[in-house]
């Protein structure tokens, strides 16, 4: 991604105004401010409530969400530097935000680094979105992934969080007292520090071509009530790279949900890219989810092509079909839903522009 510098000089400046002089005369701060839009016409069939129905539609984020923010460094000396990020996400076709209307939805942090690491405090994404992105096969575009489980890809307020790169390995551990402050009583209550509480860690390591992840993601319910539900996810995958072409490999168990403490399901999923040219790419998918003692299980193949007309600005174009069994509800989109048993197709495309 690229970045631009704000008015180094000037925010120098004002640290210096606020601050004493020895101090100034050390540090080295710099802000940036970063962004980038995506918005694409998508299809999708079966659209309705009942299953019938199709919709055209203008589509935001459908390679990555839209967004702005700011990232800020300052040296502190001795290696050791502060750090801050405040990224907001929006909805590109309605110029409304993301995340639930927060402010700051995507990350909201500050923390400190050094050489052994970063420990960050603040609204931040959970280790699976850390470590997941280079193995899903088409990288958490609207359709992969995260059509299957939503979680590789969220957040938590209140966090607590410390990653950690040492050469090929790369060390993180997420702790949230409330992963969701927007629901009344769902974070940080007196008394009951389960209410919405998430742990997170996992690992990643590099041997020659070939990339190993294994992680763990756990979160309660966000009242009295269900905060001794709890939804465990175990996951792992395998990212094989040699020269233009990548293969990856995944798997997660998920062991209840807060609405479902019962439920057991396994995901499966395989896929790989190809860079035909250094500009263009074509990225594809098989993603399966078998749940256990049920009928409900689902299986969807996707499809990303890219084609990049400068360092910060690509067309694209996505395709995916959902197929449900039983009851099974999923959608192709992140976080969609059909008819139960319901299949679904999506095409999508669109141009992103990066800044």
């Amino acid at each position: 991604m690229h970045y631009k510098r704000l008015a180094t000089a000037g925010v120098a400046a004002l640290a210096c105004a606020i601050g004493t002089g020895a101090a100034c005369a050390q540090s080295s701060t710099s802000v940036t401010l970063y962004g980038l839009v995506d918005t694409g016409i998508e299809f999708l069939n079966h659209a309705g409530a009942n299953g019938s129905g199709s919709v055209y539609r203008m589509s935001p984020g459908n390679v990555t969400g839209s967004r702005w923010g700011l990232r800020g460094k300052e040296d502190l000396g001795g290696g050791l530097s502060a750090v801050f990020v405040l990224e907001s996400g929006f909805n590109s076709d309605t110029g409304t935000s993301g995340q639930g209307g927060r402010l700051f939805g995507r990350q909201g942090y500050v923390g400190l680094q050094n050489p052994w690491g970063l420990i960050s405090l603040g609204r931040q994404i959970n280790t699976l979105y850390d470590l997941f992105v280079p193995l899903d096969p088409v990288r958490y575009t609207s359709y992969g992934l995260l059509a299957q489980d939503a979680q590789f890809a969220n957040r938590a307020d209140n966090a607590i969080k410390y990653t950690g790169n040492f050469g090929n390995l790369t060390i993180t551990g997420m702790y949230s007292a409330g992963y969701d402050a927007t629901v009344v009583n769902g974070s940080e209550v007196p008394g009951n520090p389960r209410i919405g509480q998430e742990i997170g860690a996992g690992t990643s390591y590099t041997v020659g071509k070939l990339g190993m992840v294994l992680a763990y993601d756990q979160r309660r319910g966000t009242s009295a009530a269900s905060s001794e539900m709890i939804e465990r996810r175990y996951a792992t995958g395998l990212l094989w790279t040699d020269g233009p072409f990548t293969a990856t490999a995944g798997y997660r168990f998920l062991q209840g949900t807060i609405a479902t403490p019962s439920l057991r399901a396994h995901l499966y999923w395989i896929g790989g890219s190809y860079n035909f040219t250094p500009a263009f790419v074509v990225r594809a998918g098989v993603y399966r989810t078998d749940r256990r003692d049920s009928p409900n299980d689902a299986m969807s193949y996707a499809m990303a092509m890219a084609y990049t007309l400068s360092k910060r600005t690509d067309l694209y174009l996505n395709a995916s079909f959902m197929d449900n069994k039983g009851a099974s509800t999923l959608g192709v989109v992140n976080g969609g839903t059909v008819a139960p048993g319901v299949n679904q197709t999506g095409v999508v495309a669109g141009i992103r522009h990066i800044f």
